[in-house]
Protein backbone atom coordinates (compact mmCIF):
# COMPACT_ATOMS: atom_id res chain seq x y z
CA UNK A 1 0.00 0.00 0.00
CA UNK A 2 1.35 2.89 -0.91
CA UNK A 3 1.85 6.20 2.15
CA UNK A 4 -0.52 8.89 0.54
CA UNK A 5 -3.14 5.72 0.08
CA UNK A 6 -2.84 4.90 3.79
CA UNK A 7 -3.12 8.82 4.84
CA UNK A 8 -6.16 8.49 2.63
CA UNK A 9 -8.01 6.08 4.35
CA UNK A 10 -6.83 7.49 7.86
CA UNK A 11 -8.47 10.43 7.30
CA UNK A 12 -11.54 9.02 5.42
CA UNK A 13 -11.95 7.24 8.37
CA UNK A 14 -11.59 10.08 10.50
CA UNK A 15 -14.19 11.41 8.91
CA UNK A 16 -12.44 15.09 9.66
CA UNK A 17 -9.40 16.81 9.54
CA UNK A 18 -6.50 16.24 11.82
CA UNK A 19 -3.54 17.16 13.37
CA UNK A 20 -0.68 16.39 11.26
CA UNK A 21 1.21 14.42 13.71
CA UNK A 22 -1.82 12.38 14.69
CA UNK A 23 -2.43 11.75 10.92
CA UNK A 24 1.42 10.69 10.61
CA UNK A 25 1.18 8.28 13.48
CA UNK A 26 -2.21 6.80 11.98
CA UNK A 27 -0.65 6.27 8.67
CA UNK A 28 2.58 4.86 10.23
CA UNK A 29 0.81 2.27 12.22
CA UNK A 30 -1.90 1.58 9.26
CA UNK A 31 1.07 0.19 7.59
CA UNK A 32 2.76 -1.47 10.31
CA UNK A 33 5.75 0.54 10.76
CA UNK A 34 7.32 2.14 13.33
CA UNK A 35 7.81 6.12 13.43
CA UNK A 36 11.47 7.07 12.06
CA UNK A 37 12.38 10.98 10.86
CA UNK A 38 13.07 9.34 7.40
CA UNK A 39 9.68 8.01 6.99
CA UNK A 40 7.85 10.76 8.81
CA UNK A 41 9.51 13.46 6.40
CA UNK A 42 8.72 10.72 3.32
CA UNK A 43 4.92 10.67 4.06
CA UNK A 44 4.90 14.45 4.70
CA UNK A 45 6.54 15.12 1.36
CA UNK A 46 3.92 12.60 -0.24
CA UNK A 47 0.74 13.58 1.43
CA UNK A 48 2.24 17.56 0.26
CA UNK A 49 2.45 16.69 -3.19
CA UNK A 50 -0.62 14.68 -3.38
CA UNK A 51 -4.06 16.52 -5.02
CA UNK A 52 -6.14 14.58 -3.14
CA UNK A 53 -5.45 16.70 0.42
CA UNK A 54 -5.42 20.01 1.46
CA UNK A 55 -3.79 22.20 4.43
CA UNK A 56 -6.17 23.65 5.93
CA UNK A 57 -3.93 25.77 8.43
CA UNK A 58 -2.71 24.92 12.15
CA UNK A 59 -0.85 21.94 11.35
CA UNK A 60 -4.46 20.23 10.17
CA UNK A 61 -4.75 18.31 7.32
CA UNK A 62 -7.93 17.18 5.21
CA UNK A 63 -9.36 16.23 1.96
CA UNK A 64 -10.29 17.89 -0.62
CA UNK A 65 -13.23 16.42 -1.32
CA UNK A 66 -14.73 17.27 1.95
CA UNK A 67 -14.65 20.94 0.63
CA UNK A 68 -17.57 22.71 -0.99
CA UNK A 69 -17.56 21.94 -4.98
CA UNK A 70 -17.40 25.52 -5.49
CA UNK A 71 -14.48 26.12 -3.60
CA UNK A 72 -12.59 23.09 -4.41
CA UNK A 73 -13.39 23.73 -8.47
CA UNK A 74 -12.26 27.35 -8.03
CA UNK A 75 -9.38 27.21 -5.79
CA UNK A 76 -6.19 29.33 -6.24
CA UNK A 77 -4.24 27.32 -4.36
CA UNK A 78 -4.15 29.21 -1.50
CA UNK A 79 -5.46 28.06 1.96
CA UNK A 80 -9.25 27.57 2.04
CA UNK A 81 -9.67 28.69 -1.73
CA UNK A 82 -11.33 31.31 -3.31
CA UNK A 83 -13.88 31.09 -6.33
CA UNK A 84 -13.96 34.17 -9.11
CA UNK A 85 -17.08 35.91 -7.69
CA UNK A 86 -14.84 35.72 -3.96
CA UNK A 87 -12.49 37.68 -5.46
CA UNK A 88 -14.14 40.37 -7.23
CA UNK A 89 -13.20 39.07 -10.62
CA UNK A 90 -17.09 38.42 -12.10
CA UNK A 91 -19.13 41.18 -13.56
CA UNK A 92 -22.52 41.36 -12.66
CA UNK A 93 -25.29 41.85 -15.52
CA UNK A 94 -26.66 45.08 -14.37
CA UNK A 95 -29.71 44.56 -16.92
Amino acid sequence: MQVTDAAYEVLKEHGQPMEVQDLLDETLRKLGQDREARQVARIYTEINLDVRFQYRGNSMWGLKEWLPKSVAKGSTGRSGGYDDEENGDVEEDEG
